[in-house]
């Protein structure tokens, strides 16, 4: 084997490597959840989403989607689910939909300016994303699967943010500001992470 064919190898297993730890810190921080005044209880916030970009932006989208993947998966070992699978999905979508749109742009604007853009980009895309899944379909399919009405999710909502009325101002009033929240909260981490962590890890192919 050539020296260039033992560096690519190298790179290559070092990137399957991160991508293992990257998704286990992503499901530890995932575990790590907490409730938000004014937002529904069945809605959790945590820093998951983290891993999945900083390791998006250092490994490439495809491992960044592997790492998104690698979290539900062990989520769901440790925890199993309560939802048929429905939240586990919902979260890949949300992973996902802020990951990549963040990184393919960061890939052709690698620039502090190009950054921020990037990130906005993936949030304005998760959120867009998640609320017309949420609306459309999650939130009907899940009403069915587990026999549980839209107007008690509704009714739930309420109990914590007196603006839920319906399904539609449960998204606006609730799921609108909590993805925005979530999904800027990682953002401004990975601006503050990102070259640190590159540095550390120093993942330049040479």
């Amino acid at each position: 084997m050539s020296t260039n064919a033992k560096t690519v190898s190298r790179y290559a297993t070092k990137q399957i490597i991160l991508v293992g730890l990257f998704g286990a810190l992503s499901t530890i921080l995932m575990l790590l959840e907490f409730s938000l005044p004014f937002i529904p209880p069945f809605v959790k916030m945590d820093f998951s989403e983290l891993p999945v970009i900083l390791g998006g932006y250092l490994l490439g989208p495809l491992y960044g989607a592997y790492i998104a993947i690698v979290k539900v998966a062990l989520n769901f070992v440790l925890n199993g689910t309560t939802t048929f699978g429905i939240g586990e999905t919902v979260n890949l979508i949300g992973s996902l939909s802020f990951m990549l749109p963040a990184v393919f742009y960061y890939k052709y604007h690698r620039t502090f300016k190009g950054a921020i853009t990037s990130l906005v980009i993936g949030t304005a895309t998760a959120t867009v994303v998640l609320l017309t899944a949420n609306y459309f379909v999650i939130f009907p399919l899940y009403a069915t699967a587990m026999h549980f009405p839209i107007e008690k999710i509704v009714a739930l909502a309420a109990t914590t943010n007196p603006f839920v009325t319906n399904l539609w101002t449960l998204m606006l009033f609730a799921l609108l500001p909590f993805n925005v929240l979530k999904f800027g909260l990682s953002s401004v981490l990975s601006l503050m992470l990102y070259k640190k962590v590159e540095k550390v890890l120093k993942l330049e192919k040479q």
